[in-house]
C-alpha cells in the first residue's frame, strides 16, 4: 500500500504543469534558503539531498513560541510523544533518544532520555532552527539515527533591547504560567559585538482528576550570552555561555505497604552550564572551523510523601561533556568540495542512581546516605565528505565517519545522497546509509524512581544491552509551481537490537533490546500563497513502526499525523496565525497491562497587533477546542496574552 501510494503520487507531482504565470503578482513565497546542519557546509535547501526544514525567527515570533516544544511539531515527520506525562521529540518514528539536539552545532548535556528537553530550550535568542530528518550518523555519530535539531543563536544586528511578557491560563481551573524575557544586542562596535538573552518562567500545577499533575510545575530560568570578535572580514571568534536553572515538582502516587496508595511529590532541581569558544575563518575556496566547549549538568531529585513530608528517596546526578572539533572544507577544482574533520569528546556521568561499580562514592541527602558510581567514556571520531557536482543536473554527496570509544567497539557510518534536477522547478532526491547508537550510561546502569502517568515506578538499567545499528534509505520528489512548493518522500529504516522500555511488572520498567524494528512511512507537504497577505501550508505523515519479531506496532507513535497552518498579514499592522496538528491512531501503553489507541486534534490561534513602531500586543489560545486527555498530558484550552516592547 505504501509503495503504491508513493509510486502513484510521485509521477503526479513531477508531471503537473508549472503555473508560474498565475502567480506573477504575488511576492515570492518559497525563497531559496541555505542550511548548514545537513552537510556542515552552507548549501541551498533545494540542492541538499537530505530531508530538511528551517524554522525562522519570524515564524517563531508569529506563533509567540517561547520554547522548542511550542514550534517543532508542525513539521512533516516530526511529532511530540505525549504518553507517560512526557512531552518528548520524535522524528520519523524515532523517539527522543535517537535525535540529537544541538546549539550552534554543539552537544548539550541533558538527561539521557530527553523527555523534558523541549520545555528547557528557550527561543528568545534563536535566529533559526535547522531540522534534518533521517540518520545523520555519517557526520554526527551516535544518537543521530532519527535526525538532528540544531538551534542557531542570533548574531548581533543592531543596538536594541527587547522586553517581553507572556501569561498563559488554563481555562478549566485558572492555573497560570508566567514568562518574562529580556534580550539585548549591542550592535557592532568596531570589531566587537555582544548579545544577551534572559528569561524566567513560573507555572502553576495543572491537576488531573486524581490529584496528580499533568507535567512538572515550578520555575525555570535561562541566561545566554554571546561575545563576538571579528579581527578581519574573514575571521570570527565567538565566546558563548549559557546557564539553566530549574526547580520543579510533579505529583504522583505509589503503592505502599499492604497496597495502600501513597501520594508523592517528585522534586527536581537541575542546573546546566555551557561554555564554548569558536573560531571561523573563510578564504576563497576554503573554510576552517575549530570549536571547543564544556558543559555541566547537575541534578537533585527527591521523592517525598505528600502527607507526612518524609523524604522516601533522593538522587544526585552529575554529568559533563567536553568537546573539541576541527573541520576544514576546501574546493578541489570546479566539481568537488571536500570536508574533513575530527572530534574528541570525553563524557562523565556520575550519580547515586548509577550502579556501574566504577568511581564509587557516597553522598548524604536529607539525613540519609546514598551510594553511587560513575561512567567515563572517551569518544573520538574522524569524518570525510565529498560534494561532487557530477553535471549541471546531478549533485552527489558522500560521507563516511569512523567512531571509536574506550567502552564500545569502533563503528563506520557511510552515507550517500543524490539530487537530480532535470529542470529548475523539479528535483529527485535519494539518500542511503547506516546509523548507530551505543547504550547510554542510564540505560546500562540506572536504578531510580520516576513518575509515569501519575504513578511512581522503578526504572532499571540493563548491563547486557547491545549497541543499536540501522540501515536506511529515502526517496523524494520536489516540485515548484511558481510560488507553490510541494514534496513527497518515502523513508525506510531497519534497526537491529533496538532498545526500548519494557514493563516487567506493574511498578517496574527496564531497558531491553527488542530485536529488529522496521520504521517506514511517507511524508508529503505543500506550501501555497493564497494572496499577497494570506498563505497556507499542509503536511501529512504516514508511519508504520513495528517490532519485526512480533509484528506488533511500536508504542508512542501515531499512524497518521496532519499539520496545517493559515497565516494572514493585515495592512493595519496586525497578523493572525491559525494552525492545527491532528494525530490519528496514536498507540501507547499507559501502564504495564494496558494498551490504547487515541485520535486527537489540537487547534491553535495567535493574533499580534502592532502598538506603534516598537510595541506589540499578542493574544492567543492553545488547544482552542478544549481537548482534554489525562493519559496524553492534554489539560485543555490555554489562553495566552503577551506584550513586547523594543527599547
Amino acid at each position: 500500500m505504501r509503495t503504491k501510494l508513493i509510486l502513484f503520487l510521485a509521477p503526479m507531482i513531477a508531471l503537473m504543469p508549472s503555473s508560474q504565470a498565475a502567480c506573477t503578482e504575488l511576492e515570492s513565497f518559497a525563497l531559496n534558503e541555505v542550511i548548514v546542519t545537513a552537510t556542515k557546509t552552507p548549501l541551498d535547501t533545494k540542492d541538499v539531498p537530505n530531508a530538511v526544514d528551517i524554522i525562522t525567527a519570524a515564524e517563531i515570533q508569529s506563533r509567540n513560541a517561547h520554547t522548542l516544544r511550542e514550534i517543532i511539531d508542525s513539521l512533516p515527520g516530526v511529532a511530540i510523544n505525549r504518553s507517560g506525562g512526557r512531552r518528548a521529540l520524535s522524528i520519523r518514528g524515532f523517539d527522543s533518544r535517537y535525535s540529537t539536539i544541538l546549539i550552534d552545532g554543539q552537544r548539550i548535556p541533558a538527561e539521557p532520555d530527553a523527555d523534558y528537553e523541549l520545555d528547557r530550550l528557550a527561543l528568545d535568542n534563536i535566529a533559526r532552527i535547522e531540522i534534518v530528518r533521517g540518520s545523520a550518523s555519517a557526520l554526527y555519530g551516535a544518537d543521530a539515527m532519527g535526525g538532528i535539531i540544531n538551534l542557531i543563536t542570533k548574531k548581533s544586528q543592531e543596538s536594541k533591547t527587547v522586553l517581553q511578557f507572556k501569561n498563559s491560563t488554563l481555562t478549566k481551573h485558572g492555573d497560570n504560567e508566567h514568562c518574562y524575557s529580556l534580550s539585548y544586542d549591542s550592535g557592532r562596535q568596531n570589531k566587537i559585538s555582544f548579545t544577551l538573552a534572559a528569561d524566567n518562567t513560573k507555572n502553576d500545577a495543572f491537576f488531573k482528576t486524581n490529584g496528580t499533575t499533568f507535567f512538572p510545575f515550578g520555575t525555570r530560568s535561562h541566561v545566554d550570552t554571546r561575545l563576538e570578535y571579528q579581527p578581519t572580514s574573514q575571521e570570527t571568534w565567538t565566546l558563548s555561555t549559557s546557564y539553566l536553572q530549574e526547580d520543579t515538582n510533579e505529583y504522583g502516587t505509589m503503592s505502599g505497604l499492604s497496597g495502600i496508595i501513597v501520594n508523592t511529590d517528585i522534586h527536581d532541581d537541575n542546573r546546566r552550564q555551557r561554555y564554548s569558544l569558536d573560531y571561523q575563518k573563510s578564504l576563497p575556496g576554503r573554510e576552517l572551523s575549530v570549536t571547543a566547549y564544556h558543559s555541566i549538568w547537575e541534578k537533585y531529585n527527591d521523592t517525598i510523601n505528600r502527607l507526612s513530608g518524609q523524604y522516601t528517596n533522593s538522587i544526585y546526578g552529575y554529568s559533563t561533556i567536553s568537546g573539541l572539533e576541527a573541520r576544514l572544507s576546501r574546493k578541489i577544482g570546479n566539481l568537488h568540495k571536500l570536508t574533513v574533520g575530527g572530534e574528541y569528546r570525553p563524557e562523565l556521568f556520575r550519580g547515586t542512581g548509577i550502579q556501574s561499580g566504577d568511581g564509587s562514592f557516597s553522598k548524604s541527602l536529607h539525613g540519609k546516605t546514598y551510594t553511587g558510581s560513575e561512567v567515563k567514556t572517551d569518544y573520538s571520531a574522524l569524518y570525510v565528505q565529498d560534494e561532487w557536482n557530477l553535471s549541471p543536473q546531478w549533485l552527489m554527496i558522500s560521507s563516511l565517519r569512523f567512531d571509536d570509544s574506550n567502552r564500545f567497539e569502533s563503528n563506520l557510518s557511510p552515507k550517500i545522497g543524490l539530487t537530480y534536477s532535470p529542470q529548475p522547478d523539479l528535483r529527485f532526491k535519494f539518500n542511503a546509509g547506516t546509523g548507530f547508537r551505543v547504550p547510554s550510561p542510564k540505560q546500562l546502569y540506572v536504578n531510580l524512581n520516576i513518575i509515569r502517568n501519575g504513578s511512581l515506578v522503578s526504572f532499571l538499567g540493563n548491563g547486557s544491552l547491545q549497541p543499536e545499528k540501522s540501515t536506511f534509505y529515502d526517496v523524494s520528489v520536489e516540485r515548484d509551481w511558481g510560488h507553490t512548493a510541494g514534496k513527497i518522500t518515502f523513508f525506510h529504516s531497519n534497526v537491529k537490537d533496538m532498545i526500548d522500555e519494557v514493563w516487567r511488572a506493574s511498578n517496574e520498567i527496564q531497558y531491553q533490546n527488542i530485536g529488529r524494528a522496521n520504521i517506514q512511512g511517507v511524508e508529503t507537504s505543500i506550501r501555497q500563497p493564497l494572496s499577497e497577505r494570506l498563505s497556507w501550508s499542509l503536511n501529512y505523515t504516514y508511519l508504520d513502526a513495528t517490532n519485526e519479531a512480533t509484528q506488533e506496532r511500536l508504542y508512542n507513535r501515531a499512524r497518521h499525523k496532519i499539520s496545517s497552518q493559515l497565516s494572514y498579514q493585515a495592512p493595519g499592522a496586525w497578523q493572525a496565525n491559525l494552525w492545527v496538528d491532528a494525530y490519528r491512531g496514536y498507540y501507547f501503553q499507559p501502564n504495564a497491562t494496558t494498551t490504547s489507541e487515541r485520535t486527537y486534534t489540537i487547534w491553535n490561534l495567535n493574533f499580534e497587533k502592532q502598538l506603534g513602531k516598537d510595541q506589540s500586543l499578542i493574544v492567543g489560545a492553545a488547544n482552542l477546542f478544549n481537548h482534554r486527555d489525562e493519559d496524553l498530558s492534554l489539560p485543555g484550552t490555554i489562553l495566552e496574552i503577551g506584550y513586547r516592547i523594543k527599547l
